[in-house]
């Protein structure tokens, strides 16, 4: 292995404007790969370490994913299920005609919309029905997503892939069903087992001086101005979201993501999930047309799975990982990938909100940096 390439790309991010990152990499299990960069504060007191801790943001969706397979792996949640079945707010939906206008929905929306993102629901949390529910004195997480069922949704389900909330209702049907709420459930089978034990959902007081210091990007000028720590999509102090809600840290990350690529079997024999499982979600959920849809945003060469974006075709994409190969990103840099075919984990750390350059540049210049070192 070489990974000097990999090292000097890392070494010129603070002058793009990254001001601190963290990259791991694990490969059969073994940590192959790990390299802090620049300062979590702004006085450049504190080096990345280890012991920082991040807004993960929609890198949430992954432990979503995997909580939610455990219940179908136990046949306790079908994929094809409506999900009135379990939310019945969710039986009559409303979608936007040719004109914008409500009409009833036709299509049946499914368990496996939400996995998959054609769900048709957007991620304005602005919406009337969210802002009336989380000013309810018991604003958990089943009252606020019960209130998305009265947004209007912007494809007919299964049609379209979009970016939206389908993910915090996938952590609402897994609270349903079993029977536990949402964070305790993934603490109980995610969190705990995998010893995972600087993650959760509510940012304890204790925790807020560990955490790096937050930026928000100037894509044009690539620079990195600091802003006050704050998770928007955490929508009240009782609501866990499945899509963005989560803090963590980069090893804790990288924890979860290698055992994934090992076929969801931690060393010590727990069964997170059966490779069987793992395997479902390398399989792309979209249809044509919905495949489209998600080119037009980005990641050519990659479709959307049971746990985020799936590689079907090297010859788009320019990626050198395998096909198959899954994981997602979040709105403040960081980024996971798990590759089965090759047992390999990539989790990258940082915490810059609306950094375009990250999510175009730096990401699929590390992931294939990291496939060259290899060689």
């Amino acid at each position: 292995m070489d990974f000097s390439k990999l090292d000097n790309y890392l070494e010129r991010l603070p002058t793009c404007g990254i001001p601190a990152c963290d990259l791991a990499v694990t490969q059969n299990g073994k940590m192959i790969y790990r390299r802090g960069i620049g300062f979590s504060d702004t006085e450049h007191t504190r080096p990345v370490s280890s012991e920082d801790l991040y807004y993960v943001f929609s890198v949430s969706k992954i432990t979503t994913c995997v909580a939610a397979m455990r219940l179908v792996e136990e046949k306790k949640l079908c994929l094809d299920d409506p999900v009135f079945k379990y939310l019945p707010s969710f039986r009559y939906l409303t979608v936007k005609n040719e004109k914008k206008r409500p009409v009833p929905a036709q299509n049946v929306l499914t368990v496996r919309h939400l996995f998959a993102m054609t769900g048709g629901f957007h991620y304005n949390i602005g919406e009337a029905s969210l802002v009336r529910a989380k000013q309810l004195p018991d604003a958990d997480t089943l009252h606020i997503v019960n209130a998305m069922s009265e947004i209007t949704l912007d494809y007919e389900p299964g049609t379209r892939y979009q970016y939206g909330l389908c993910h915090d209702i996938l952590a609402a049907v897994v609270e349903v069903v079993s029977g536990m709420r949402f964070a305790e459930y993934v603490q109980k089978t995610v969190l705990d087992p995998l010893g995972m034990t600087r993650t959760g959902y509510h940012l304890p007081e204790s925790l807020v001086s560990k955490m790096s210091q937050l930026y928000q990007y100037t894509n044009g000028h690539m620079s990195a101005t600091p802003i006050d720590l704050n998770n928007p999509l955490i929508i009240s102090d009782r609501y866990d979201s499945g899509g963005a809600g989560l803090y963590s840290c980069v090893d804790d990350q990288i924890r979860l993501l290698t055992v994934l690529a090992n076929g969801g079997i931690t060393e010590d024999g727990y069964s997170l999930l059966k490779p069987e499982t793992v395997a479902m979600m390398q399989v792309d959920q979209l249809s044509n047309d919905a495949r489209l849809s998600f080119w037009s945003t980005r990641l050519y060469g990659y479709s959307w799975g049971l746990c985020g974006r799936v590689h079907v075709n090297p010859f788009a994409s320019g990626s050198r990982s395998s096909i198959g190969e899954f994981g997602w990103d979040g709105a403040a840099g960081a980024f996971a990938l798990v590759d089965p075919n090759q047992r390999l984990a990539l989790y990258f750390g940082t915490h810059i909100r609306s950094c375009d350059y990250l999510h175009h540049m730096v990401h699929p210049t590390l992931r294939n940096l990291v496939y060259e070192g290899l060689k």
